[in-house]
């Protein structure tokens, strides 16, 4: 199997911009370069000890132009440093890039309130940018940089091809079943090097990729696998919300993600694609039984399954996306339940990976913790009682706690409340999962209001973000082609 012609020519040859039938492709990315040659030049110092000659240049020609607005591009870019973490520091502005066009213009491609909030943060910096570009003939600086860029994309280019035949050929997917859907790999040079940032915005997906000493074709692979397999939880989200009951024992995980724990489509899947990728890498067989019990304890609870059913799945014929629904289908609760009897959950991912200790959790996280589980066991008044004391107490902006009490009420049928309170959501909260829902719920208050553009308009602002989430994402669309509550929204 090979790679349908979209995605194999813009594999091997970058171009500017993702066509409209749907594609995978890796380039570099002209916006992205202006945004993060700008930040460099305003104070973005991350990785200089390792930084590369393109870079170096990049700063050395910028400084040279003197350009007058640079002064106030640098108070700005100092305003919105974020302490002690320049991973974010740098992903606020490659979310930023992936949603503007191409310069001299850099206009949103979104509504400004829809911007993710990372994005919605430096919006400012577009004015500042758009007269930098103009002063600091970045123009000619990015005719000057060009050829690396070609050959930093180049380095990449058979590798991440064959990577691809290789995925697509394990899971038997259609070539150019992409559905109007986009992949986009960006590889750029202006960063600290050995970075990975991976958004999902809209259709696209995008993966920016700084510098590296090694090709980054795993952390490419598992965002692909995302790409192809994503659309299927969505579809079939009815069949793997009967399996639900599962993600209270996930949610005893001290390891697993806040995101698995909310969304179970969301954990379906990266069970799916871990065991896939282990399938994949022929690990052997006590190793492969090793990582996946270490993978469950850190709460992928269904990976064991998954990777015995990729095992059934080898032996036969149907592509992944016939065979997925009979694979979800066949999930035994009762039997799974069974088989993490015994597990023991991890507090710290296992040695030797070489990460920080794990805190202990605050009593801020306790509670947010305690109301969650609270609410999920439908015991709303004691929910409301942990999410107020944290914002009585604790925080008075945590995001978890104004969007715990915002679902709170929705579920207790104080829609003016929820109303207010999910409207907080959108104003303090960071977290994209939050943000997504927070519009999906006011497009059901919306819709039950008969209140149905104001509805659209929301479900359309979680579209935005909505497809890093299965449930969301299908909700999302539910809400767009019928009114929450009517006969054809069920």
């Amino acid at each position: 199997m090979c790679l349908c012609a979209a995605a194999l020519c813009a594999l091997l040859s970058p171009a500017p911009a993702l066509p409209q039938q749907g594609s995978v492709v890796l380039e570099w990315n002209e916006q992205l370069f202006c945004i993060l040659a700008a930040a460099n030049a305003a104070g973005y110092d991350a990785g200089m000890g390792a930084a590369n000659e393109t870079r170096l240049k990049v700063r050395e020609y910028l400084e040279a132009q003197n350009a007058p607005i640079l002064p106030e591009l640098k108070k700005f870019y100092d305003q919105h440093r974020i302490k002690d973490n320049p991973t974010k520091e740098l992903g606020q502005y490659v979310s930023l890039a992936l949603l503007v066009g191409t310069p001299p213009d850099f206009n949103l491609t979104v509504r400004p309130e829809e911007l993710p909030p990372d994005a919605r943060d430096v919006v400012g910096f577009l004015p500042l940018l758009r007269t930098f570009y103009q002063q600091a003939k970045m123009e000619a600086l990015w005719a000057q940089v060009r050829k690396p860029y070609d050959a930093a994309v180049e380095r990449y280019t058979e590798a991440v091809r064959q990577t691809f035949v290789v995925t697509e050929a394990y899971l038997r997917f259609p070539a150019g079943g992409y559905l109007g859907r986009n992949y986009a790999i960006y590889i750029d040079l202006l960063g600290e090097p050995e970075q990975v940032e991976a958004r999902i915005y809209g259709l696209n997906y995008y993966l920016v990729v700084t510098p590296s000493q090694d090709l980054k074709l795993n952390e490419i692979r598992h965002q692909y696998l995302h790409f192809l397999l994503d659309p299927l939880a969505a579809k079939y989200g009815y069949e793997i919300n009967e399996k639900v009951s599962l993600a209270s024992t996930a949610r005893q995980a001290p390891m697993l993600g806040l995101d698995f724990k909310e969304d179970f489509g969301l954990l379906v899947t990266e069970c799916l694609i871990r065991a896939a990728e282990l399938r994949m890498d022929k690990v052997p067989a006590a190793d492969a039984q090793k990582k996946l019990d270490e993978m469950t304890a850190q709460g992928l609870i269904l990976i064991h399954y998954f990777y015995e059913s990729l095992t059934e799945f080898e032996k036969q014929f149907d592509s992944m996306p016939a065979w997925y629904k009979p694979m979800i289908l066949a999930i035994n609760v009762p039997n799974e339940e069974r088989r993490l009897i015994p597990v023991e959950y991890a507090k710290k991912p296992p040695a030797p990976v070489m990460v920080k200790e794990t805190p202990e959790l605050t009593e801020e996280e306790k509670l947010l913790d305690q109301g969650d589980n609270q609410f999920y066991q439908g015991q709303y008044v004691d929910a409301r009682l942990s999410y107020r004391t944290v914002l009585e107490k604790d925080d008075p902006n945590s995001e978890r706690a104004i969007y715990g009490l915002a679902v709170v009420y929705a579920n207790t049928r104080k829609p003016d409340l929820a109303q207010e309170y999910f409207q907080k959501a959108l104003s303090t909260a960071h977290d994209l999962r939050i943000i997504t829902w927070s519009h999906i719920y006011l497009g059901r208050l919306d819709d039950l209001a008969g209140q149905r553009d104001a509805a659209v308009a929301q479900y359309h602002a979680a579209l935005v973000t909505a497809a890093a989430f299965p449930m969301a994402l299908r909700a999302a669309q539910s809400g767009m082609e019928a009114p929450f509550g009517s006969a054809a929204s069920k």
